[in-house]
């Protein structure tokens, strides 16, 4: 019962409005299929170190030091202020698309997972609650709750950006609707950097009122 809770948890974290799900639509929506399964496996990738992290009990650390895990948001929000601005000049031409390479797609998902604050909190203060009592075997049964979850986000968000990709289609042969989702995706991918950000302030906020009390 604790399995199948857990992996329906997962499926209701991968759909659930997020930075994640809305950068792969976006990203494919814009740029095609591949684009938004290339953001998708970095993605996973980027779940990897998540994993990696929860093996080795870095919830512990992050106790000790909290603004360790609001540092990395941080700086990935700069990032994708930045990738949206680029979006927002490049414009979304045929020419445009073909100079976009996958491996920077895949970099994207990368950067994107390791600094979004509801997947660190998942794998690190979550995560562990899912695991038997008086397991014995911890580690073995984290990765496997983490092996999980990637099979989870390659269904989902595969998913996501085979949809986008088929609204690929649609724009390649309507420049002026391309045009407009520039500039909408450009504002999708800021909003999700703002979210980030406003993430990073409110934890921010607590941390001061708390020492206040």
């Amino acid at each position: 019962m604790r399995l199948w809770l857990y992996l329906g948890s997962c499926f209701l974290m991968v759909f659930a409005p997020g930075p994640d799900n809305c950068f792969v639509l976006a990203q494919s929506a814009a740029f095609g299929a591949p684009a938004g399964l290339a953001v998708t496996a970095g993605l996973a990738s980027g779940l990897l170190v998540h994993i990696t992290l929860a093996v080795l009990g870095a919830a512990v650390l992050l106790e000790k030091f909290p603004r360790v895990a609001d540092l990395i948001s941080l700086l990935g929000a700069f990032y994708l202020l930045w990738v949206a601005w680029g979006m927002w000049q490049s414009g979304l031409s045929q020419q445009t698309a073909e100079q976009q390479s996958l491996a920077g797609f895949y970099l994207k998902g990368v950067i994107l997972n390791l600094s979004n604050p509801k997947v660190i909190l998942f794998f690190l203060a979550f995560l562990p609650r899912f695991l038997p009592e008086k397991c014995t075997h911890r580690s073995a049964y984290l990765c496997l709750l983490g092996v999980i979850f990637i099979g989870c986000v390659l269904v989902g968000m595969g998913t996501i950006a085979l949809l986008g990709g088929s609204f690929s289609t649609y724009l390649q042969a309507t420049p002026q609707a391309a045009r407009y989702l520039s500039c909408g995706a450009a504002i999708a991918v800021a909003a999700i950097a703002g979210w980030i950000l406003w993430e990073y302030l409110r934890n921010t906020l607590k941390m001061v009122r708390s020492k206040k009390v």
